[in-house]
């Protein structure tokens, strides 16, 4: 069953990283967002990853009614990156173009 193979799963990472976690308290943000029907499931994952890797899971700050605005950021930030990618890619080629025609002048 899925059950457990994610059990499987969760022992062997446990094992193979040496963690002992049966000290570890289990903590239930309340209250926790919901998802309203649609498809913002893979939203709601990055916001809940985004507040516990700030270790804030106590009082998420977001509801189904904020994700028109953090889908726009999300897509923002996507763009940026890959502007800023580009634009460092074609540095680094108008280089190349560079010092290909200053060797083609010798």
């Amino acid at each position: 069953t899925a059950d457990n193979k994610v059990e499987f799963l969760k022992e062997g990472f446990l094992e193979i990283f040496g963690l002992d976690t049966t000290e570890w308290p289990i903590v239930v943000p309340t209250p926790c967002p919901q998802q309203g029907a649609g498809d913002d499931c893979a939203l709601f994952v990055c916001k809940y990853m985004e507040c516990l890797s700030k270790k804030n899971i106590i009082g998420l700050s977001f509801s189904q009614a904020d994700m028109d605005l953090i889908r726009g950021k999300l897509a923002w930030a996507i763009i940026e990156e890959v502007n800023r990618k580009k634009a460092h890619k074609s540095s680094g080629e108008e280089a190349v173009e560079k010092i290909v025609s200053l060797l083609d002048e010798a």
